[in-house]
């Protein structure tokens, strides 16, 4: 088809910006495909190319010989299948909760939960680091009330909460409702939720019992708690006043994002969450390879993967606790590592983990790690904040360890090169 000239000329003149802004993306294959070892893509625990996996994906193709392909339409008009019903009841058990939604992916999900649950005069209180599904579904949304707090920071959550409670009366007395958002693991951060003493603070500021927590388990699904179940699971805070959203499409391997929650929410969701009503159900086949990864995160296959990760996590952190430029290189500013040395010995399970460099760097940083053949990603702002521009390292079950201490080698050396040349301009984009 041939565009107007004048939508012609605007998305070329967006284009331009954002590769002059260094912002750019672009669709590109996977590690596997270029032949480059995977510190990039969110399979952490390398289901989507397990054999065990893919044999009980076909195998519960083969049980269900008369499957139809597609829903034939949205889940409320007929396209809410026998199927779907089943998988809906197998992961909220699987979550230890009561009820789940099915979405087609996590980004809806969220999206779902916050332009559909908060009313009018109800208050989210976010983390400043929230995930855009996150941002954008608080921006679709009804809320009076939208103020983030400090990352991970209790005292300034707290002063929120004053706040918030000051200027609104409703919400002081319990007749409103305060949203707390969260993720359990941050995608950027690479750093964990104090989501128990969150809830104390909440609790202790709102003593009508009018807060709830939402909880993006993005980046803790498959991952921690019994058999992959997430980091709520993890805690032991089934019972809490927790909505939390797992994504299927990260550690587990396939698609798809599921709201755990209680009955009433399910209900209020089915009928008020654009992306749920206006959308086509889910096909058997993503039925199928959710079932699939179930049943292979719950299985021995599922344990050891997780153990795998836990490992290759822990050789990266000794890696960099243990080498000898690490702290010059830090106090230079060339290279930090913000998440690595933070946490306790039993809790290095996060597979994310930031390496912030100098303002125009990160795009010089993943092409040397690129020459070595370590499929990376750069990250910039305005995904990030400006000024903690950086290489976002994803670990995987399936990284060897020469591998990744390969890319600890390379890493290093080239923060030491960058040391030798000395001051240099920052960039200004």
């Amino acid at each position: 088809m041939q565009l107007p000239p004048s939508l012609t000329a605007a998305l070329q003149s967006g284009i331009a910006k954002r590769r002059q802004q260094g912002q750019y993306f672009e669709m590109s294959p996977p590690a596997t495909e270029m032949g480059m070892v995977d510190f990039g893509s969110n399979d952490t625990l390398g289901l989507r190319s397990s054999p065990s996996m893919h044999e009980i994906f076909h195998r519960e193709l083969k049980k269900s010989t008369d499957f139809v392909i597609g829903a034939g339409a949205s889940r409320c008009l007929g396209g809410s299948t026998n199927e779907v019903t089943k998988l809906e009841r197998l992961l909220a058990d699987f979550h230890h909760g009561k009820e789940a939604v099915f979405f087609n992916s996590g980004y809806e999900a969220n999206v779902g939960i916050y332009s559909t649950l908060p009313q009018p005069g109800d208050a989210i209180i976010h983390d400043f680091m929230a995930h855009a599904s996150i941002r954008d579904g608080i921006r679709y949304g009804r809320a009076s009330i939208v103020k983030a707090f400090a990352h991970n920071d209790l005292q300034s959550l707290d002063d929120v909460l004053e706040k918030v409670k000051l200027g609104s009366a409703d919400i002081s007395c319990g007749r409103r409702t305060v949203f707390i958002a969260l993720e359990s693991f941050y995608s950027m951060e690479g750093d964990i939720s104090p989501i128990p003493e969150i809830l104390s603070h909440v609790r202790s500021s709102l003593p009508a019992g009018n807060g709830v927590l939402i909880v993006d388990e993005a980046h803790s699904t498959g991952i921690v708690g019994p058999n992959g179940s997430g980091y709520i699971c993890h805690l032991g805070l089934e019972k809490e006043p927790i909505i939390s959203m797992q994504s299927f499409g990260k550690g587990p391997g396939a698609l798809g994002g599921v709201v755990i929650c209680d009955p009433l929410t399910k209900e209020y969701m089915a009928n008020f969450a654009r992306g749920l009503v206006y959308s086509t159900g889910p096909s058997f086949p993503t039925i199928a390879a959710i079932r699939a990864s179930i049943a292979t995160l719950s299985s021995a296959d599922g344990e050891q993967r997780r153990q795998r990760l836990r490992a290759n996590i822990k050789i990266f952190h000794q890696c960099i606790l243990m080498h000898p430029r690490r702290q010059a290189l830090s106090n230079s500013g060339v290279l930090r590592f913000p998440s690595i040395g933070q946490t306790k010995n039993d809790e290095v399970f996060v597979a994310v983990i930031p390496i912030i460099t100098e303002q125009g760097q990160c795009h010089k940083l993943q092409q040397r790690l690129q020459e070595y053949r370590f499929r990376t990603h750069a990250v910039r702002y305005p995904v990030v904040p400006k000024k903690e521009e950086r290489i976002r390292l994803m670990l995987h079950a399936d990284n060897k360890p020469d591998e990744i201490r390969g890319f600890a080698r390379v890493l290093m050396e080239w923060g030491w090169e960058m040391m030798q040349v000395g001051p240099r301009p920052q960039s200004q984009l």
